[in-house]
């Protein structure tokens, strides 16, 4: 008897174990125009059969299929998938749909025999079955989600709309994308089409249309109706302005009137501001006045004091010049510096006292600390010329000396000098 290995009318394959094949005495497997079975060996294809009968085995024949061998049923007949995508949105938030056609078949059995292992999960008794709507669910997740929706939510509807070549290039990027992934499950795409759906947006344009031609009209008889009110308006501000004509006059008379009265009363106050002014500067040129006569008064006075203080130190050096004359520099040097002791209180003098007693001591540690830096002078400079005058002889060996010491200060000079440069003693050869 023949194996039914299809179930439902949309399968397009199915793993059957060797177990599941119907029969006692004898188990086949026929194979039906556009239909292929794959030996499956260990979760492997081993062989691809085309067509016949293929003769599972039972208990009096035992076939020629091996043991512990599965068969996998594949239809390769042409297949059609309805396909569409029913919510599509654009850039600015228009819904689209769009829906097609797609025929494929099986090209490559073993390829395909990986997508059913892949995409499919056994029942309790280990049949594998995989149908058209599992591959569409496959395709609408893979590539119409992430071509479709992409593409059309970056564009406008009204870009969408209008333009023929950008729907071609969406259409073109799906089939490259649609052939691609088929072509990965070992399946052939043989027809594909596209229909778009973008929803009542011609409706929508000319409702928006209409809504714009209405809401013009209406503007328009707004701007009418408002320009009868602001004529109307002018003519009766025209008839107010005429009949408060009179008014307006009398009290514009009356504003100028005030105007003046007050011009008026403000220049008398710039005159009495003025008069002000010129009171102030006389007063204080009067001070000026006063304070310089003041001032030469008290400059007179100073003149005065300062010719009695001249006169007092005129006759002070008369008197030190007598001094001088009959005593000499000393005692006026003495008398003047006994005036200026005089005038002094016994603390000023005690403090000076000290001051001139610092000076004195400052300026014999001065001349002692100056003496004994002449004498370390003096000392270095002899030892260096004896240094020198050493190192000379022996650098010379037994060449006769270039330099000598002096018999009376013992300083170091050159062979062919006369006289010593530090004591001035002559030298004499010896």
């Amino acid at each position: 008897m023949a194996f039914k290995w299809k179930r439902e009318a949309d399968d397009i394959a199915r793993v059957v174990p060797k177990k599941q094949v119907g029969g006692f005495f004898s188990k086949a497997v026929i194979l039906s125009p556009n239909e292929k079975a794959a030996m499956v060996k260990n979760g492997v294809v081993d062989e691809i059969v085309d067509s016949g009968k293929l003769q599972v085995g039972g208990l009096l024949k035992p076939g020629n299929i091996g043991k512990d061998v599965d068969v996998a049923m594949m239809d390769t007949s042409p297949k059609d998938l309805q396909w569409e995508q029913p919510e599509l949105w654009t850039r600015d938030n228009q819904r689209v749909a769009c829906n097609g056609l797609l025929r494929f078949r099986i090209q490559e059995p073993k390829r395909f025999f990986q997508m059913l292992y892949s995409y499919s999960t056994p029942d309790k008794k280990g049949v594998r079955a995989l149908s058209v709507h599992d591959i569409y669910q496959r395709i609408e997740s893979e590539v119409l989600t992430f071509v479709l929706e992409p593409e059309v939510r970056q564009e406008d509807i009204e870009k969408l709309y209008g333009n023929r070549d950008l729907r071609l290039n969406i259409e073109n990027e799906l089939e490259m994308r649609l052939r691609s992934t088929m072509s990965m499950w070992g399946l052939e795409m043989l027809k594909y089409t596209v229909q778009w759906d973008l929803g009542s947006y011609g409706k929508v344009m000319q409702a928006t249309n209409d809504f714009q031609t209405r809401e013009e009209l209406s503007e328009l008889d707004t701007l009418s109706v408002e320009g009868d009110l602001e004529r109307r308006g002018r003519e009766e501000v025209a008839g107010m302005r005429a009949g408060h004509a009179t008014i307006a006059t009398e009290k514009d008379f009356h504003r100028d009137q005030s105007l003046k009265d007050v011009k008026a009363e403000l220049e008398a106050e710039r005159l009495q501001s003025e008069a002000d002014m010129r009171e102030a500067r006389e007063a204080i040129k009067l001070k000026e006045e006063l304070k310089l006569a003041k001032a030469k008064g008290m400059r007179a006075e100073l003149e005065v004091e300062q010719d009695m203080k001249d006169r007092e130190h005129g006759r002070d050096m008369e008197y030190l010049k007598h001094i001088t004359e009959s005593g000499g520099s000393d005692v006026a040097k003495t008398v003047s510096e006994g005036r200026e002791y005089g005038r002094m209180s016994p603390e000023q003098l005690e403090a000076l006292a000290k001051i001139k007693q610092g000076e004195a001591l400052a300026k014999e540690d001065k001349v002692s600390f100056m003496m004994e830096v002449e004498d370390r002078e003096r000392d270095d400079s002899y030892r260096r010329q004896e240094l020198d005058a050493a190192m000379m002889g022996a650098a010379q060996g037994k060449h006769s000396p270039t330099v000598r010491k002096c018999p009376g200060c013992g300083s170091t000079v050159p062979a062919e000098s006369s006289f010593c440069s530090q004591c001035g003693k002559r030298l004499t050869d010896v």
